[in-house]
Formats: structure tokens, C-alpha cells, sequence
């Protein structure tokens, strides 16, 4: 059976130039230790080729290559972002207690910040509107002087819906400004990147963090002239190894690392790098940055032809309408269930998912599709379909050739358990 791969916001297939990358790597340490860390010429020749790779995703990503942190993977890199800031401001300045993250995070900054809830911190939650957008009133109401970090996505992973992060990190940096902090001099601004700046040593300053893994291939990413002070990416997202994360955290940010050991990466995420992967990630993270245009316009098309044949399904209607990502479409499927609706496309060769691959086969509503004001029942029946570097027409047309049998099927299926 042939299989058509429709679920690339959860891992998109290796890119050829990142295997090639990655086997060339492979087989220029073959025989010889691959631990950069390491004095001796082994050693160099693993750390040129980490620090090339580093230069060569700082160039596709905006960034200089002191910014560029590798980690474990997209959530290594979230909850690195998210506890470190945390942690460090609290330090600075015991007042800055409170962690603010929106309604329709996904797990990585989700869970980390319920945990750090549990060690004293105070967590905020922003709501979403129905279309599943951060509200910005609720961030007009943060307090400068007891937030330490807040985080908030770039793109939904589920509904592929763009929060407007420009707009957010303009609203706290205006309510920086114009809070003076009791008993504290007036001190010089210094210009930051992203056309911000930033009082030295203010300890009211908080700090912003991004998870943009499901952004990464999608949107174009600039680091230098972003908002946002971190940002979290997984290279999987974009065709590259699975094994490897992106943390970009300007110099002058401070985050008090847990991840202490050798002194690696800044010493802010220790332990012995993966040289091969980062190779690959360096050519996936370059080849998704200079095909986004051509993407860009493919997935568009094939958007535009996905909802012409989906939405003419009776019960079938897009999760949201707000502006989103191309490459990423929730559909609710009212009186179905996506467990049993997923298990048919399976049977016939579609493989989609309901929403974060992180909880599969856990049969539960969608949190997003919650947050956005969906019933408990509508929310069972999410469906999640998202394109890649790879996704051509025909992959769209044999998903709307399976599913109106695959639908009936599910909706028979909780009709039964109904009863």
C-alpha cells in the first residue's frame, strides 16, 4: 500500500540534502573519535565541522552564531528557555515571580510551566479568542514588575494559526518604558535587535520567549530583527534529525541553566554534541529557508484544494478562519471522533494525526479546539492535516478520496459508543 504523508507538523521526512550532509559528515569522522570537545586533532576536526554547521544555521536564520544553542530537541529547548528565564529573574529580583504563557501552548511550554507553578512560581494564562488568538487586552494588564518571563508561540501547531508576537512584545516593551521601579535611577537605554531597546541592568525587563517549531519552514525566521529575546525550534520540523533542537538566545539574555555539566554550548545546555546531526540540521535549516517562497506558494495551492473538497463534506468545517500558516489546516468533523476517524485513514494508507504527535494515542479533546470555545464533543473530532517539503497534489487528492468513507465509518463508530 502506498502511504500519503499528511502529518509533517508532527516530523517532516529527512531532506535529501540533510542526509547527504549527514553521511559526508559520517564518513569524514569515520575511524576517529567525533567528540568536539576534545583537544587533539580528532577532536578539532569534530568541533570545525559543529562550528560550521552553527555558522551555516545562523546565516538561514538571521542569527550570529554565539546565539545559536544546540539542545535535545524542540522541547529540550522550550524548557530550557522557559525555566532558565524563569529562574534567572527571579533571582535578579525576588518581585518578578509570575510566568505568563497563552491558553493554546503546546506541551513543552505548557507543562514545564505548571511545574514550575508547583515551585512557587505564579502562572498566568492568557486566553484565546474563538478563533484561537492570544487577546490583547490581556497583555495590556501584565504588571513589568512581577513578570519574568513570558512565552508565547509563533504559530499554532494544531490549527496553524499565527499569533500576533510583534504585536504582543510591542505592548510589554511600551508598559516597560513607562514603569519606573521604586527606588531605582534612571538608567541609559541600549539598543537591542529587533529594533528594541532596553534599560541596562533593568531589572523590570521581561523576558520573551517564542516555541517557533511549528513556524520553522513555514514562516521565514530573522532572528536579528525579531522581537523576542529566545526562541525555540526543532530541526525534525523542517526535514532535518529528530535528535537535535535549536535554542537562539541573544548574548545579553540571562538564563540560569539546569542543564550544567562540561560547560558546553555557553554553558547553558551541557553534554557531548551531535556533530552529525548538527551538519544535517545546518543543510535542513538552509534548504527550508531558500525554498520558502516556492513552499510558501505550494502550500497555498494546495490548501486552496484541500478546503475545496473537505468543507463540501457535510459536518465538516475549518477549526478556525483567523490568519494562519499555509501548510497547516484543523478541521472539526462534527459526530465523529478522531480516534476511530484515524484508524480508517490509516487503513487506507493517509497517515494525519488529531493534533500534537506528543499524545499519541491518547484519545482526548483538543486542548486548542477547548481553549477556542468547543464543545467537549466537537473537540473529540479533530483532525489535523499538514504539509511538507514533500506534500505534492496527489498526496491531497488520495486523503479527499479516503475520507468521506473514513468519516462515515468514525461516525458510525460514536454513534454506537453513544449508545
Amino acid at each position: 500500500m502506498q502511504l500519503t504523508y499528511l502529518d509533517n507538523a508532527a516530523s517532516e521526512p529527512l531532506r535529501p540534502q540533510a542526509l547527504a550532509a549527514m553521511n559526508e559528515a559520517a564518513a569524514s569522522l569515520a575511524g576517529i573519535g567525533a567528540n568536539p570537545s576534545s583537544a587533539h586533532a580528532a577532536g578539532r576536526k569534530a568541533a570545525a565541522l559543529l562550528e560550521t554547521a552553527r555558522s551555516q544555521i545562523a546565516r538561514a536564520l538571521g542569527a550570529e552564531p554565539a546565539e545559536v544553542i544546540f539542545t535535545g530537541g524542540g522541547t529540550d529547548s522550550c524548557a530550557l528557555a522557559l525555566r532558565g528565564l524563569a529562574r534567572a529573574a527571579r533571582r535578579q529580583d525576588p518581585r518578578r515571580n509570575q510566568i505568563v504563557i497563552s491558553q493554546v501552548e503546546h506541551d513543552a511550554v505548557g507543562s514545564n510551566a505548571r511545574d514550575l507553578a508547583a515551585d512557587g512560581f505564579e502562572l498566568k494564562v492568557l486566553p484565546v479568542t474563538s478563533q484561537g488568538v492570544v487577546d490583547l487586552e490581556d497583555v495590556r494588564s501584565l504588571n513589568p514588575a512581577t513578570v519574568a518571563v513570558l512565552s508565547v508561540m509563533s504559530v499554532c501547531n494544531e490549527n496553524g494559526v499565527i499569533q500576533p508576537l510583534r504585536d504582543i512584545c510591542q505592548i510589554v516593551r511600551e508598559k516597560e518604558r513607562k514603569y519606573v521601579p521604586e527606588n531605582d535611577a534612571v538608567l541609559p537605554e541600549i539598543s537591542l535587535p529587533g529594533n528594541t531597546s532596553r534599560k541596562s541592568a533593568d531589572k523590570s525587563r521581561i523576558a520573551i520567549h517564542t516555541d517557533a517549531i511549528a513556524a520553522a519552514g513555514r514562516q521565514e525566521i530573522n532572528f536579528a530583527k525579531s522581537p523576542v529575546d529566545v526562541l525555540s525550534l526543532a530541526c525534525h520540523k523542517v526535514g532535518g534529525p529528530a535528535s537535535l533542537g535549536i535554542l537562539l538566545a541573544r548574548r545579553e539574555v540571562n538564563i540560569a541553566s539546569d542543564r550544567l555539566g562540561g560547560g558546553q554550548e555557553r554553558a547553558l545546555r551541557a553534554g557531548t554534541q551531535d556533530v552529525i546531526a548538527a551538519v544535517g540540521a545546518a543543510a535542513a535549516f538552509t534548504a527550508a529557508q531558500q525554498e520558502m517562497a516556492e513552499t510558501t506558494r505550494r502550500h497555498q495551492q494546495l490548501r486552496e484544494k484541500l478546503l475545496q473538497g473537505a468543507l463540501a463534506i457535510p459536518g465538516v468545517k475549518l477549526a478556525s478562519k483567523a490568519p494562519a500558516v499555509p501548510g497547516i489546516v484543523q478541521f472539526v468533523l462534527q459526530g465523529a471522533e478522531a480516534e476511530g476517524l484515524l484508524f480508517a485513514l490509516d487503513q487506507a494508507g493517509i497517515c494525519a494525526s488529531a493534533g500534537s504527535a506528543c499524545h499519541t494515542g491518547v484519545a482526548r479533546p483538543s486542548p486548542v479546539l477547548l481553549a477556542q470555545g468547543y464543545s467537549e464533543q466537537d473537540a473529540l473530532g479533530s483532525l489535523r492535516i499538514s504539509f511538507g517539503w514533500s506534500t505534492r497534489k496527489d498526496d491531497v487528492d488520495r486523503f479527499l478520496q479516503a475520507l468521506p468513507q473514513a468519516l462515515s465509518a468514525s461516525r458510525k463508530l460514536a454513534e454506537r459508543e453513544r449508545k
